[in-house]
């Protein structure tokens, strides 16, 4: 993620339309049928830069931008946005469901263990297992397909494994 190592030192925080419009005609001119839009968490919650580049172009939050992307895309490409934006809200996912044939987030494990100091998501509240599993409910009930899954490696116990799967 470029916002985590050098935000202020980026020209542009984001893609520009253009940019986005010239990857995913490159896409489906070499035969890509979907376009894979991936992202942080709302980044425009801890980084000015993002914030101000989003509202210098009239968007409150980058899930704005990303659907406008994926409604270019979709219309002057016909390649089908796949949408993975991070921790997203049902109105979020129904914002999506015009422009984004699916969209994705994983669960990554149900371990709190893991949320502890010493551990692969300390620190990073979206990680939490009920915020994602909410998250997840909420494609659901907006009717947005999905795909997730969980990590593996991340100092998980088998148990653990297990138990993420069946959360899914």
């Amino acid at each position: 993620c470029t916002f985590a190592t050098t935000p202020s030192q980026l020209s542009s925080p984001y893609l520009a339309p253009e940019e986005v419009l010239d990857i995913a005609r490159a896409g489906a001119a070499a035969g890509c049928k979907e376009a894979l839009f991936t992202l942080g968490d709302a980044p425009e919650r801890r980084y000015a830069v993002a914030q101000d580049w989003l509202a210098e172009r009239g968007f409150a939050h980058t899930i704005d931008y990303v659907r406008h992307c994926a409604e270019l895309v979709l219309s002057e490409t016909g390649l089908l946005p796949h949408v993975n934006a991070g921790v997203l809200t049902e109105d979020d996912y129904l914002m999506l469901r015009p422009v984004a044939a699916s969209a994705g987030l994983m669960l990554e494990s149900t371990s709190l263990r893991l949320m502890e100091k010493g551990g692969a998501h300390y620190g990073s509240p979206d990680k939490a297992p009920a915020v994602r599993l909410a998250s997840l409910e909420a494609a659901g009930r907006a009717r947005l397909p999905m795909t997730s899954g969980i990590l593996i490696g991340i100092g998980e116990t088998a148990l653990e494994r297990i138990e993420s799967l069946l959360a899914l």
